[in-house]
């Protein structure tokens, strides 16, 4: 009984603040789009490296969902060193994770932790910028065609439709996991159990080490930190975790050799260890001692008032719909005809889906007609002649064909 109460207890208290992102997330995906990024990125210097950093953090964007951005940015003009910044700030952070982040783990973290996502994507991008010359950016035409962009529905419906279906899609499974995962570490480890070791550069280090090969979620990562915290982890090693862990993983790495190189990807993941590293060592020396709140951990176990309650079970709500509807869209995918059938591997969101679908409706005589995340089966309209061109394009941007 007390496992539930405690996975309810989460729920309940993050899920006012993951309401609100869900709705101001909305707001960016009409308002800040791929291509709105991707006009400011072309050139090597400061400015798009700085840029790149800034526009990231709000994006609600996990290490796997900002591979096909990433590589859709860079295929589409932008340069070697702002894909790079855009590639570490933007997983760490989006507005979601930080409005949570301010609901369990206090301001002062919500506001640190954005802070240092953009000095870090501005590092590295300068690391690149500087190591990793790029001798031929490209220079293609960012704007989509006519087929690629034109949006029917209003802008309020896309709007809701990304708040309230497309990002919990992403986010749900995660997210999920984070809570209970969470409420294990409260069920089964004795407070303050990693105070000799959770402390210090020690801390710093095993968060490091979980964090960067793990696919962790930015918003997900949030609830786990917090019962770390409350098991001896210092609030400096939180940072770090909460930095290596939803910034990589084994794919985005994997990914980021083919797109950027390796010398760029080995400045990416050290301009990681060694932001995340001295940002946990900065906040522990600026806030020494700082601790959650023992309000909020009290209120955790007494429960929340009507407010939380009816938010809590918005977000239940919501995240159910989420898996109907990725179950109807499965069923739907079935009844829709191509001209050619693939199935891709490597979706875990969809803006994969959208990465993909842009990508090859930009391809002359191709025409996507559904792509469907949870099968990975795309139904495409294109003469014999493109097969191969469509393959090497999704191949491109990461994912794989497996028939």
């Amino acid at each position: 009984m007390y496992f539930i109460e405690k996975i309810w207890a989460l729920t309940i208290e993050m899920s006012p603040y993951l309401l609100f992102g869900f709705i101001v997330s909305g707001l960016l995906s009409v308002l800040l789009t791929v291509e709105l990024v991707t006009k400011y990125l072309g050139k090597d210097n400061f400015q798009s490296i700085f840029k790149a950093s800034l526009f990231g953090i709000p994006l609600p964007l996990c290490s796997c969902g900002v591979i096909p951005v990433f590589s859709y940015l860079r295929k589409h003009g932008a340069s070697k060193a702002a894909t790079t910044s855009f590639l570490i700030s933007t997983p760490q952070t989006g507005v979601d994770s930080i409005l949570v982040t301010y609901g369990l783990l206090g301001p002062i973290f919500a506001i640190f932790r954005p802070i240092v996502a953009l000095f870090s994507g501005i590092i590295g991008g300068i690391l690149v910028s500087v190591f990793d010359k790029e001798r031929d950016l490209k220079n293609i035409e960012s704007e989509c065609d006519e087929d690629c962009c034109d949006e029917k529905e209003s802008r309020i419906y896309r709007i809701f439709n990304y708040g309230f279906v497309k990002l919990p899609q992403d986010i749900a499974t995660p997210l999920v996991i984070g809570i209970v995962s969470a409420a294990l570490i409260y069920f089964f480890i004795p407070e303050d159990y990693f105070m000799s070791i959770g402390t210090g550069f020690l801390g710093m280090l095993i968060m490091l080490l979980i964090g960067l090969p793990s696919y962790i979620c930015a918003t997900a990562s949030v609830p786990i930190a917090l019962a770390l915290h409350i098991k001896g982890f210092s609030m400096g090693a939180l940072i770090v975790f909460l930095m290596s862990g939803p910034a990589t993983n084994i794919a985005t790495i994997s990914v980021a050799v083919k797109q950027i190189g390796k010398r760029s990807t080995i400045i990416y993941l050290s301009s990681i260890i060694l932001c995340s590293i001295i940002a946990g060592l900065c906040f522990d020396l600026l806030f020494p001692g700082l601790q959650v709140e023992e309000a909020l951990s009290s209120h955790m176990h007494m429960g929340s008032d009507l407010f939380n309650q009816i938010s809590g079970i918005l977000l239940v709500g919501i995240l159910i719909n989420s898996y109907l509807q990725s179950y109807l869209s499965s069923k739907e995918s079935i009844l829709v005809k191509g001209d050619i059938v693939l199935y891709i591997e490597g979706m875990t969101c969809n803006h994969c889906v959208n990465s993909i679908t842009k990508t090859l409706n930009h391809m002359k005589n191709v025409k996507v007609i559904s792509v469907d995340l949870k099968t990975g089966k795309a139904e495409i309209n294109c003469s014999t002649n493109d097969i191969n061109k469509i393959k090497n394009a999704i191949i491109d941007l990461g994912f794989e064909i497996i028939k």
